[in-house]
């Protein structure tokens, strides 16, 4: 069952993927709206002691490399097999669902010193062209590498994408993009979005399959899966 083809033959799960699709698309929409809304709204400036031991250095370049490609290439994995297309499309809800509520009552100002991260396919794609300065608690870039690090099912891609997630939280702090509590707590945010989209997955639409369905446990989607 867990192939294209035999899935999208399964009647109700191929309506309901298409929902799930539709819905996820819809998401992404909306929540790049509301970032640029947000751009608009006063905040909080936070005194950030580990910000003030730290010189900022432009690394925008680096950190895209470390997100972007990393990101495509193990989206090309997760969307080999429907189940893993499943938990990663309900992952996209939960990401722009927590991240829109913590931006919404976590409204802060950048840090006075930022180097503005330049990130032309996003800019280009979801912000109009525009450089977001108030994307702060809790940092995206980090959240998503954890995220597809947990889903993809190959160990090496696996490790690459967490090593990758904690590079480019690093240098978000080094550039001042964020505040250091965005990035750290950044991984546990995107632990909660892992086995909240894996239980609905699991519940919504691959309940009664016998393959391709993966336990709730977040030692599984680190790769132990004998754990």
């Amino acid at each position: 069952m867990n192939t294209w083809s035999l899935f999208l033959r399964s009647y109700p799960k191929n309506i309901k993927f298409y929902i799930l699709l539709l819905t996820g698309l819809t998401s992404t929409l909306f929540f790049s709206k509301f970032m640029i809304w947000n751009e608009t709204r006063p905040g909080l400036r936070i005194d950030d002691p580990l910000l003030s031991l730290i010189t900022p250095i432009d690394l925008s370049l680096a950190t895209g490399l470390l997100t972007d490609l990393p990101i495509i290439l193990g989206l090309v994995m997760i969307t080999k097999k429907p189940s893993n297309t499943i938990y990663f499309l309900f992952s996209i809800i939960g990401i722009c669902c927590f991240r829109a509520m913590t931006l919404y009552f976590f409204v802060l100002e950048p840090p006075v010193d930022i180097i503005p991260l330049k990130d032309p396919i996003l800019e280009s794609v979801f912000y109009g062209g525009s450089v977001l300065l108030k994307d702060l608690f809790f940092s995206g870039h980090t959240a998503n590498l954890i995220l597809v690090g947990l889903l993809i099912e190959q160990v090496w891609l696996k490790r690459l994408l967490l090593f990758c997630a904690f590079a480019v939280g690093t240098m978000l702090i080094i550039q001042h993009v964020h505040y250091s509590i965005d990035v750290f707590a950044a991984p546990f945010f995107a632990i909660v979005i892992y086995k909240i989209s894996i239980y609905m997955g699991n519940r919504m639409i691959l309940h009664d399959m016998s393959e391709g369905k993966r336990p709730n446990t977040l030692m599984f989607g680190l790769g132990f899966k004998n754990v």
